[in-house]
């Protein structure tokens, strides 16, 4: 088969990428992957086994008409965050003030075999797994695996991850190099099991255990267990470091997570047993090189997962760029290319910016009475002016406001907030100056369609 476009890598954005262009464009496609395929292979690659879906992810699934078949069935539906403090206490905080405003627990396996499923079935894809993609040669138009070369004909595009082997050809044509951002805290995951086939925690809520500089989540599964996942510094004190014997281990579980020891049998062997992850947040100068090249979703611009973006920013993008070809038809790949980088870099480059102001407000701000009032005030600004005022993780995760322009309007509303909090006549946030408000807001904040 003689392919219009070839994709290195099947995680999610490849297959879902693919599906796309060959439903939506009557692309033909290579599509090459390192590992097993996973729909036959159980090797665990230590990420994330569960991921949260929620509403630009969603869109794009849509788009691709496998969302109300597929996926529905297989999701879970978490309205807020259940905090988990020290002392055992559980203080639930919705994610929004509309009821309609939930993000979802899915499986990261499901998702894969679902779109590989779904590519395949479009009869336009051929699938290569066991092909790990060593080099792409942009000058010869040649791609090697191992000592296998082969010549192509149509453009290259990665989907290979935050070591994208084509984000690097990439830059070493544009003379720049990937910027690899450094994070000291890295990840561990365990897991709760269900207890009489029921779940030991509340199934619709993101599970948090803040501690200020470390934190752990937990996210339900469809058999009744959790995913958790334990977040703090690679070295250091009360690090992954830090912890080297069972004794070690149970000394700071009984200090920061007492709660969660009687959910977790066999806490040292799972603990020991997995490995820890490297968190890792990517920013890529160029996203394209020519008409022989373009990179998507975490090979440009891999973040942290403390907004649950990663996943929805990157089918985000398989949905923008499909509709860039749409706008462009009869134009060159090169064409299409800088315009969907031109179009798309600025805002996939913020969600690592949002993401890691969100790692403090989980791990931090969420025990804190202020973070507490502000919240509130924005869910009563937004019930108000529900058009203008829009609190940012709303914008985020349950509307298709481009990122950037959230992150600009948050800000503004960040200020509206201090100016409305600096009443020295404001015991309860509910009697808030409303003709203060008012003003600020209309001032400041123009209208969303």
């Amino acid at each position: 088969m003689t392919s219009d476009l070839n994709i290195i890598g099947s995680g999610l954005t490849g297959p879902l990428l693919s599906r796309i262009l060959a439903l939506k464009h009557n692309y033909t496609i290579s599509m090459y992957e390192r590992s097993p395929d996973c729909r036959i292979s159980k090797i665990y690659s230590g990420r994330s086994i569960n991921l949260a879906l929620s509403n630009r992810g969603i869109k794009a699934l849509q788009y691709a008409e496998v969302f109300d078949k597929y996926f529905e069935s297989r999701l879970i539906p978490m309205y807020g965050r259940t905090i988990h403090t020290k002392d055992g206490k559980k203080i639930f905080q919705p994610y929004s003030n509309k009821k309609e405003h939930f993000i979802n627990s899915i499986s990261r396996s499901d998702i894969n075999k679902i779109l590989l499923n779904s590519a395949e079935k479009t009869n336009k894809i051929k699938l290569n797994f066991n092909t790990k993609c060593d080099k792409v040669d942009l000058d010869n138009n040649r791609i090697h695996f191992g000592k296998n070369i082969i010549d192509v004909q149509s453009p290259i595009i990665g989907a290979d991850g935050y070591k994208s082997v084509v984000s690097n050809a990439i830059s070493k044509k544009q003379k720049t190099k990937v910027n690899y951002l450094d994070i000291e805290h890295s990840y561990k995951e365990l897991n709760v099991n269900p207890k009489n086939n029921e779940f030991q925690l509340e199934p619709n809520s993101l599970h948090i255990w803040p501690r200020r500089d470390m934190m752990m989540i937990a996210l339900p599964n469809l058999d009744k267990s959790f995913t958790c996942t334990l977040f703090m510094k690679s070295k250091g004190s009360e690090s992954f470091y830090s912890i080297k014997t069972d004794d070690n281990l149970m000394e700071f579980f009984e200090e920061n997570f007492n709660d969660l020891i009687p959910l977790i049998k066999n806490l040292p062997k799972i603990y020991f047993g997995n490995p820890v992850g490297k968190l890792i947040g990517v920013n890529t100068p160029f996203w394209h090189y020519k008409d022989k090249a373009l990179i998507l979703g975490d090979a440009a611009h891999a973040t942290v997962p403390f907004y649950g973006q990663g996943m929805n920013s990157a089918f985000e993008d398989c949905h923008v760029f499909s509709k860039i070809i749409d706008d462009n038809q009869g134009s060159s790949w090169e064409h299409i290319f800088n315009q969907y980088s031109i179009n798309r870099k600025e805002d996939a480059d913020t969600v690592l910016k949002l993401s890691m102001q969100n790692y403090k407000v989980m791990r931090n701000d969420v025990l804190d009475s202020k973070y507490l009032d502000r919240q509130k005030l924005s869910f009563l600004l937004n019930d108000e002016y529900p058009d203008q005022f829009i609190p940012i993780y709303t914008m985020v995760s349950f509307t298709s406001i481009p990122y950037t322009k959230a992150l600009k309007r948050s800000k503004i509303q960040d200020h509206i907030i201090n100016e409305l909090l600096l009443d020295d006549n404001l015991n309860d946030v509910n009697d808030y100056n409303k003709d203060k408000a008012h003003k600020l807001i209309n001032e400041s904040l123009s209208v969303i369609e």
